[in-house]
């Protein structure tokens, strides 16, 4: 449940949006509430009931190689997911197969917020504090794992202190570990997420190879 202080923001009929991932806190998000834009990522299982934006900022080349070599035979169905839904999907690229895909603004997203790109979350959030969002909720966003999100939290951490340090309000449940710092501190990255997947220095090829 929302504190006091957010249930306030929250209710009243600003630009906000909720940026909805995959952990139990996502059956809090305000999906039925049509004052709040609905933002999603992930595979088709963790499609929402209504959502006005996806986001998949792994290139069609990285997502072919994951669902179809690593999983074994996937990528079709996650391609006919992202087709079916009736709303923007934000991507590096546009694709003539992908009719309802957009290409990510990254250049103007890098110069409002910086080079800090580590996550789709964190793209998520610069676009969101980019486009002069009044209001930011996650829900289902917990990044949990110490062996994968220690290397994403950074990011995400500088980008929830910049929203606040701009003005807009910020909300996370209760059961989400992420802090937000005092002051936001920008923690550049040479290598973005998604963009620069074969980099040999990119922190997941280096995880990958520690395994």
């Amino acid at each position: 449940m929302a504190r006091k202080r957010d249930a306030e923001w929250m209710q009243l009929p600003i630009k906000k949006v909720a940026i909805v991932g995959g952990a139990p806190s996502r059956k809090e998000a305000p999906i039925s509430d049509p004052t709040w834009e609905i933002w999603g990522l992930g595979p088709r299982q963790l499609k929402l009931p209504r959502v006005t934006r996806w986001f998949e900022m792994h290139s069609k080349e990285q997502l072919i190689n994951y669902y179809d070599v690593v999983r074994g035979g996937y990528f079709k169905k996650h391609w006919t997911f992202l087709q079916r839904l009736k709303c923007p999907v934000y991507t590096q690229r546009t694709f003539p197969d992908l009719p309802n895909s957009v290409e990510y603004p990254l250049e103007d997203v890098i110069e409002d917020v910086g080079k800090c790109f580590t996550s789709s979350v964190s793209y998520m959030l610069g676009l969101a504090i980019h486009e002069k969002f009044e209001g930011i909720g996650m829900w289902g966003v917990n990044m949990a794992s110490k062996k994968e999100y220690k290397y994403q939290w950074p990011a995400v951490q500088y980008l929830l202190a910049l929203a606040r340090k701009r003005g807009i309000h910020v909300y996370l449940p209760e059961s989400c570990p992420i802090t937000i710092p005092k002051k936001p501190k920008l923690v550049k990255t040479k290598i973005l997420y998604g963009y620069d997947w074969d980099h040999p220095d990119a922190w997941w090829n280096k995880k990958s190879q520690e395994n």
